[in-house]
């Protein structure tokens, strides 16, 4: 197949071994993320470029003269491209709004005419702000000129010259140990939200995922996890795609979720006013319970059991710790956490525990001899028959016994 350089904005055009013209524009990315395109044919290369430009207003960017296109009015249409083909949450979009906004004094700049020296020195006048969000801003512009790269719009990507400001000092993820664990579960036990906390600690899902749970979604020894519970109060799919499967329960946790259920019966019986939802841990009238309200009752749940106060999200963290300390291997682990890649757990959450740095502090001996897996009893064998060579036949038959004993 015989390509050609593709004019600015014409998408992407080429010949076919047949000799016929051919190219296609991405109108958008369907469930799958997969890009979603439309093809056009010709004999001639100006004709495919003729249909190709009728086409490319079905894919949102219009006739785009890539020269005349400023940096702010790209970032426009892509985000607003992003967020309507990718399933962007609301909270995300909104940070993308700020990112529009932090990236203003560039917005003028002719997109072709944007050079990795002006982004270097736009980055420099973001001294001020936190790194992380120095790191956010400049991944949001990466991405969007990565984009207009593929359209053709520009030549090169300039941001990929630019070093990425460094992500600065990341806060350790919180956990607590088992004893802690242990001590806010017997705290908590008289709380109307305490099969929630048991559940999260139970099975490491999410706080958002445990707040849209319904009832309909618990099939015996299967939890379907289909949606969550957004900061807005409103119901969304899952974080990621990976996300959505089927938890398996214990007959511990299932055994909790069953007397729940008869608890809440007890208590929608009883309610002065109740909406039913079908929600497995609802508020005391049956509605969704809030994020700020599930933080603000966890912590005065850990004062009153006089541990230290972890996030919701630090539940998660805590049974992943204890994941690992019970003995599961890391893809079991990252696949009860629905992560796609095991080394996200294994590089977030191994070393949660103060106790677990302090575990890691082995002597060199104990490195030196921890491959073989040798026991000490072993050791001591190991060591008494090199010094058997030099003993008489009858020392040497003593101390054989006195090892074997």
């Amino acid at each position: 197949m015989k390509r050609t350089r593709r004019g600015k904005g014409e998408g992407s055009i080429f010949q076919r071994k047949d000799g016929r013209w051919a190219a296609f524009v991405t109108v958008g990315y369907g469930p799958d993320g997969k890009q979603q395109k439309r093809w056009v044919y010709g004999r001639t290369r100006r004709e495919v470029a003729e249909r190709l430009a009728r086409l490319l207003p079905k894919a949102g960017y219009g006739l785009i003269q890539p020269h005349r296109l400023r940096l702010g009015e790209w970032l426009e249409r892509w985000a607003a491209e992003h967020v309507r083909t990718h399933n962007i949450r609301p909270s995300t979009a909104a940070k993308y709004d700020e990112y529009k906004k932090r990236l203003t004094p560039l917005a003028q700049v002719p997109l072709t005419r944007l050079t990795p020296l002006a982004i270097r020195s736009f980055l420099a006048d973001l001294a001020h702000l936190s790194p992380s969000t120095r790191r956010q801003t400049f991944q949001f512009l990466r991405a969007a000129l990565r984009d207009a790269l593929r359209l053709g719009l520009v030549e090169s990507n300039p941001a990929e010259a630019v070093d990425p400001p460094s992500g600065g000092r990341v806060r350790p993820a919180q956990a607590w140990t088992a004893q802690d664990a242990a001590r806010f579960l017997e705290a908590a036990q008289p709380h109307r939200l305490y099969p929630m906390f048991a559940f999260m600690l139970a099975t490491g899902l999410r706080i958002g995922e445990t707040l849209a749970l319904q009832w309909q979604d618990w099939e015996g020894e299967r939890l379907w996890v289909r949606r969550t519970l957004r900061l807005d109060g409103t119901f969304g799919p899952t974080k990621t795609r990976h996300s959505q499967a089927a938890l398996y329960l214990d007959p511990d946790t299932q055994a909790l979720l069953a007397a729940h259920r008869q608890g809440q019966a007890e208590e929608r019986a009883t309610a002065k006013r109740w909406k039913e939802n079908g929600l497995i841990f609802p508020s005391e009238v049956g509605t969704p319970i809030t994020h700020r309200n599930a933080a603000r009752v966890l912590k005065l749940l850990c004062r009153k059991a006089g541990v230290p106060y972890i996030s919701p999200h630090g539940i998660r963290h805590t049974y992943t710790s204890l994941a690992f300390r019970a003995g599961l291997n890391p893809k079991q682990v990252a696949d009860r956490l629905r992560h796609a890649d095991p080394s996200l757990a294994l590089r977030i959450y191994q070393h949660l525990q103060e106790e677990d740095q302090r575990r890691a502090a082995l002597n060199l001996d104990t490195l030196l001899h921890l491959h073989g897996g040798r026991t000490e009893q072993n050791e001591l064998v190991t060591t008494n028959m090199k010094q058997q060579k030099n003993l008489s036949g009858k020392a040497k038959s003593k101390l054989v016994k006195t090892v074997k004993r």
